[in-house]
């Protein structure tokens, strides 16, 4: 799969030669960006899969754009690049959701390496996030159906394999998710 790549960098040449770094090794770049500005912008046009930023730039350093850039929730892998590596702009890029920090010079080989390893580790992160938040859904939703079915079993006098039954019954006579109808008996406390 073609990766689809915003460069943000205010040296014209330095952008120059990476753009041409990453076409030559099968990436499709959607833009460039000669300031924080215009990669802010560029970044929320194209969602991109992968930003390169550049650290020191006009108007908005490149940490300041990947803050802005996780405020409007940019799913993107964000890699900043840099010939300054200070502790403070690496825990300001860390708590941005900045993926990598590259260090300028950059040579081809381990400009498209790094880039290749930092976004896979960043596909992995989101998967996991995805997978995560699947499990703690259908955890909530257990709940939601185990107290539906306490309020069933004493209202009813049911034992719990019934108060599940009956659940299950109404959910598909109305077409309504069971975790659906479960919240609503957990509201109403009832189910007439």
């Amino acid at each position: 799969m073609e990766k689809r790549i915003i460069v943000a960098e205010d040296d014209s040449l330095i952008r120059m030669d990476i753009v041409e770094m990453l076409k030559d090794n099968g990436y499709l770049v959607l833009s460039e960006a000669k300031d924080g500005l215009e990669a802010v912008e560029m970044v929320m046009k194209y969602q991109p899969d992968i930003v390169l930023l550049d650290l020191k730039m006009p108007y908005l350093i490149g940490t300041k754009v990947a803050k802005v850039l996780k405020e409007k929730d940019y799913q993107g892998c964000i890699i900043m690049l840099t010939a300054y590596s200070s502790e403070d702009y690496i825990k300001e890029a860390t708590i941005n959701n900045v993926s990598g920090y590259l260090i300028k010079p950059l040579d081809e080989k381990i400009l498209i390496s790094q880039m290749e390893l930092l976004y896979k580790n960043y596909r992995e992160k989101q998967e996991l996030k995805k997978e995560l938040e699947k499990s703690d859904r259908k955890l909530k939703e257990r709940k939601i159906i185990e107290i539906a079915k306490g309020i069933l079993m004493e209202k009813y006098s049911l034992n719990e394999e019934e108060a599940y039954f009956k659940l299950r019954k109404i959910s598909m006579e109305k077409r309504i998710g069971i975790s659906k109808l479960a919240d609503i008996i957990n509201v109403t406390g009832d189910l007439l």
